[in-house]
């Protein structure tokens, strides 16, 4: 029998399975085509295993998520599957499609240049997928807001009197828009903003019940020690510390916290050489969920670290040790921002610098939790 290893690339879409089949001593250079099914692929697999090959396959992380890895892994297949944003790429190379895409995976895969993404476990997925969908309902919301007001300024309507500053979206603000639709002149403005403020009810109660159900969540074994670890901090809240907890998955695969920093996307570009050394704007080069989640959670960082009430309440019944890092953290970032501050750095980018270290010790905070 032959023992020897086939590494196999699969490129995925709607239409076909493009395979690019190698060995690791270059005698097998072969491709196949598909249908875009499991068992389909399967049956093709099957005749390399039967020849007495062992198969190790990958495939790029898209729209298809993990559902091929872990149904090519429960038939007892060797499937990883890539980051495409770290893929190797010539410049001089013009030429994409299906088939060549394969047979460069495989190539890659082969040499071991290509990253491998942690595939978390269905139940993860799923309470992710239920927390970005939350997000994007928020970000509706903010939307339908925003054209309110701007449609409220186009009309000259006015809600903040002069020498006030009357908060938006209160009760009052509301009754106030209520009554600007009900008095308005014409017709059409009326069904406008009546619905606008319908749709946002709609979407504001949506938001709330996936708040809901995120709280529950929050409170399974499997992660109230990780959410209470880190609600102990200043501007992060159940929902920022869910977003953190699986965007991140498991802990113990970043044995350093700038690897966090890295897999956010908050590593700085750099061009040293010469003896010259440049620094610019952060790569993004990662995920974006967690940069935001983090950078959002320090826009309070110029203020004073004092316990408020809503972080008294929230840290009831938590572990000392957890407090401590949070409070740890909240010094250290107070005292940087200020001497970034007074040094002439812009606040956007001290929050930024600030998000980056918080990320530091929310790493601290989930392995003590671990």
């Amino acid at each position: 029998m032959n023992e020897q290893i086939l590494f196999i690339g699969l490129d995925v879409d709607d239409n076909a399975y493009h395979a690019g089949v190698l060995s690791k001593d270059e005698k097998i250079d072969q491709e196949f085509k598909c249908k875009p099914v499991v068992s389909v692929l399967v049956e093709k697999l099957k005749k390399y295993l039967e020849k007495g090959y062992e198969l190790r396959i990958c495939y790029e992380a898209t729209y298809l998520g993990f559902s091929l890895c872990r149904e090519l892994r429960k038939r007892g297949f060797h499937c990883e599957v890539i980051a495409p944003s770290l893929i190797p790429r010539k410049p001089g190379k013009k030429v994409k499609t299906d088939r060549l895409d394969g047979k460069k995976l495989a190539r890659y895969y082969r040499s071991n240049d290509l990253t491998v993404i942690r595939v978390p476990s269905e139940e993860e997925e799923t309470v992710r997928d239920l927390i970005r969908t939350r997000g994007a309902l928020g970000e509706k919301v903010r939307k339908t807001k925003l054209q309110i007001i701007s449609l409220c300024r186009r009309q000259g309507w006015q809600y903040r009197e002069a020498g006030k500053k009357d908060s938006y979206w209160t009760g009052k603000h509301l009754g106030w828009l209520k009554q600007q639709s009900e008095e308005a002149k014409y017709s059409a403005l009326k069904i406008n903003l009546s619905q606008l403020l319908e749709h946002l009810t709609q979407e504001q109660e949506r938001v709330a019940r996936y708040d809901l159900e995120i709280d529950r969540i929050a409170h399974l074994p499997s992660y109230r020690t990780k959410v209470q670890a880190l609600i102990c901090y200043r501007g992060i809240n159940t929902l920022t510390a869910m977003i953190l907890i699986l965007e991140l998955g498991d802990i113990n695969r970043f044995n350093h916290p700038k690897r966090v920093t890295g897999y956010a996307g908050m590593d700085l570009v750099e061009d040293t050489s010469g003896g010259k050394e440049k620094k610019y704007h952060m790569t993004k080069m990662g995920n974006g969920y967690v940069r935001k989640a983090a950078i959002e959670a320090c826009q309070s960082v110029f203020n004073k670290p004092k316990v408020g009430r809503a972080l008294k309440l929230r840290r009831e019944n938590v572990d000392d040790r957890f407090i401590t890092i949070a409070d740890r953290c909240h010094k250290r970032l107070h005292k940087k921002s200020i001497r970034l501050l007074y040094s002439g750095k812009g606040k956007n980018k001290i929050k930024v610098a600030a998000a980056r270290e918080l990320l530091c010790f929310v790493w601290e905070s989930l392995k003590e939790a671990a």
